[in-house]
């Protein structure tokens, strides 16, 4: 039963506390785990032979059971370790993961953000030009009205001018032509009297000082003036005219007459 007892206690290296303790010290972090304690190992030096081996007996039973189960609660121990580790490193990760994806994002916010004022400077702009154009457009046709509304006028004034001028042209045939008659008249009646003749005198020259230039008083009067619409003046003369010799008008415009 010695042998046995101490080959035993040579196989399980737990005796006498030399480098099997420090190899389960270091491999377990046990700094006071012995099989057998200090105290009892001293007492089973003074013993004798049967209290050894009755001693050994029973370690060799009992050993097993609570090395097993230090190892068990060890190893339990070091898993919730490495399961607190592994959760810890998961939420650090997550963690850094969110703020990287913050950062990233405001990146890009940021960058977005100068091209989205550009765009925006450029369309209130664009919007900024077609209201002027819209407002010149609007000016631009407000200024048409107005122009078609003056020319529509004028040529209102226009029309009742030619129809004035034709009326005096009109005039003027018939007094041309009464003229001539009674010219006619004067020569070839002798028993017309001295009254009658008179008065024909009168007349005609009353006529032709109608008909003729009041400026050169010479040639006769084909040109109207415009706007004072006065048959005044001949061709020649009309060239150098800047008003009406009747009525002094400033002239804007003239118009030959074509009288028959």
């Amino acid at each position: 039963m010695a042998i046995e007892a101490k080959f035993y206690s040579e196989n399980l290296g737990f005796v006498l506390g030399g480098p099997q303790d420090s190899l389960m010290e270091n491999a377990f972090g046990f700094n006071n785990f012995n099989v057998i304690a200090q105290p009892q190992l001293m007492q089973f030096q003074n013993s004798p032979l049967q209290t050894k081996q009755r001693f050994l007996l029973d370690n060799s039973i009992n050993g097993p059971i609570d090395f097993s189960q230090s190892i068990s609660s060890h190893i339990q121990k070091q898993s919730m370790e490495i399961d607190r580790f592994i959760s810890l490193q998961n939420e650090r990760l997550r963690f850094a993961l969110q703020e990287q994806r913050k950062q990233q994002i405001a990146v890009f916010l940021k960058k977005y953000e100068s091209k989205t004022q550009f765009l925006l400077s450029q369309k209130e702009e664009e919007i900024t030009n077609a209201k002027n154009r819209a407002m010149e457009l609007e000016q631009f046709i407000k200024r048409i009205e107005i122009e078609n509304q003056t020319w529509q006028s004028v040529a209102r004034e226009n029309e009742a001018m030619v129809a004035s001028l034709n009326s005096t042209i009109e005039r003027l045939r018939e007094t041309v032509y009464l003229s001539g008659n009674a010219a006619d008249d004067a020569e070839s009646c002798c028993e017309i009297n001295q009254e009658g003749e008179e008065k024909t005198e009168n007349e005609e020259q009353r006529t032709r000082k109608m008909v003729i230039c009041r400026c050169c008083n010479a040639r006769k009067s084909c040109v109207i003036m415009l706007p004072c619409r006065h048959l005044c003046s001949c061709k020649d003369c009309d060239a150098f005219l800047d008003f009406c010799p009747v009525c002094s008008m400033v002239k804007k415009d003239s118009i030959e007459a074509f009288l028959i």
